[in-house]
């Protein structure tokens, strides 16, 4: 892009190499200052003043919306400058798709297609049309979005979640994500029904701060402790073990799936028994637990308040990386954990947090209301969870 610039400008303007700068003449007898730098450098920016920023590629650019709102956008506030984004469609990091379905009314948005190009030859797009694979044609000829096929969650609902408007109902949940070593930060998410209504994030809690955080927020927000879920790992298991808090409920990724399903092939009154066996399809809770909140994500059942962008797009990064990761043994499996982060380059703790929800979801398809036989069903979830509690327990012992 320098060379580039230099090219278009000759003799123009006074050129910094080492800082890719060039300072032109205008017409009204002042000068202009051109900046180019690369995305990685976006720091160095940080306090600077511009009239106009151009973004180009914006689909290779990593959290590229937390450094639009920290770094660029308010640059353009002094000056009342005005910015363009532009670049190829790409499935991976979508920002193009976001920036779109955001937009406000002082916005303008345009596509063109290789077609639209006057310069380029018909014969040689049809070329690339029949040597292209489909998706690849379509995304770099087109302009188009190539949807994932194996992604859980779909980007169009990820990006409604901030925006969603859902019933709330009278019942209030915390999940509650703890840093391992207490170095990292421990996550509080706070739900209304299927709304969550805030974040509280916290740096060096160690067991005892988290105990008498829940404790306090608990007291405050009329939550129940039995719906109150903490995930149960490192300093999470002193956590869901102390004698004061008994009665949350301690969340493992690793716990069998909760049997709620009815087996559509064995019907009741048929074998010998009155009612059809519960079965499980997933490999795991965390499993279960994501496709129960890809499935609500995906129909707009669930609703996010925040305006912090940096929680905003690491909850649509995260999500969009699931994949279904079934092997075909007839259980089915989402993206691992450990291979989101090596995906992402860190722990996708926030939304762990909405993972650990649906936990209730899945036990209140079952609550003693919903069926003649619901009560068996709802002790047989809490003996399910408290026989992994112990398995876990035993292990760590032996």
């Amino acid at each position: 892009m320098w060379n580039e610039l230099l090219k278009r400008l000759g003799n123009i303007g006074e050129k910094n190499e080492q800082r890719l700068e060039i300072k032109v003449p205008t017409r009204e007898g002042g000068t202009s200052l051109i900046k180019i730098a690369g995305w990685e450098n976006r720091e160095n920016f940080r306090g600077m003043k511009a009239h106009h920023i151009t973004f180009d590629e914006v689909d290779t650019c990593k959290d590229f919306f937390i450094g639009w709102q920290e770094i660029f956008r308010p640059a353009l506030i002094d000056t009342g400058g005005t910015a363009d984004f532009i670049g190829t469609p790409k499935k991976e990091n979508p920002n193009l798709r976001r920036l779109e379905k955001e937009a406000g009314s002082d916005w303008a948005m345009f596509k063109f297609t290789t077609k639209d190009n006057p310069h380029i030859p018909p014969h040689e797009i049809e070329a690339a049309r029949e040597s292209m694979d489909a998706d690849t044609y379509k995304q770099e000829i087109l302009a188009e979005y190539v949807d994932n096929a194996g992604a859980l969650f779909k980007y169009s609902a990820l990006i409604d979640l901030f925006s969603n408007t859902i019933p709330k109902g009278n019942d209030k949940f915390l999940t509650v994500d703890i840093a391992d070593d207490g170095s990292d930060k421990t996550i509080f998410t706070f739900w209304h029904g299927l709304e969550v209504t805030r974040f509280d994030l916290y740096s060096q809690l160690l067991t005892d701060g988290v105990v008498n955080q829940i404790r306090e927020d608990a007291a405050r927000e009329h939550i129940p402790y039995s719906h109150v879920a903490v995930d149960a790992i490192g300093v999470g298991a002193g956590v869901a073990s102390s004698p004061l808090l008994h009665g949350i409920v301690g969340f493992k990724s690793s716990y069998g799936a909760i049997r709620t399903d009815h087996d559509i092939v064995r019907l009741p009154n048929v074998h010998y028994t009155n009612d059809a066996p519960l079965v499980t399809e997933y490999k795991n809770l965390r499993s279960q637990c994501l496709f129960l909140l890809a499935s609500k994500v995906n129909q707009h059942e669930i609703a996010i308040r925040t305006e912090d962008q940096r929680i905003k797009s690491f909850i649509i990064e995260e999500l969009s990386h699931y994949q279904d990761a079934s092997k075909g043994d007839g259980k089915r499996m989402a993206t691992q954990k450990e291979d989101i982060k090596e995906l992402i380059g860190r722990s996708p703790d926030i939304t762990d947090t909405l993972i650990m929800r649906m936990y209730f979801e899945i036990r209140h398809r079952m609550l003693p209301q919903e069926g003649e036989h619901g009560h068996i069903i709802a002790t047989a979830i809490d003996e399910h969870m408290s026989r992994n509690i112990a398995n876990q327990r035993l292990n760590s012992t032996i």
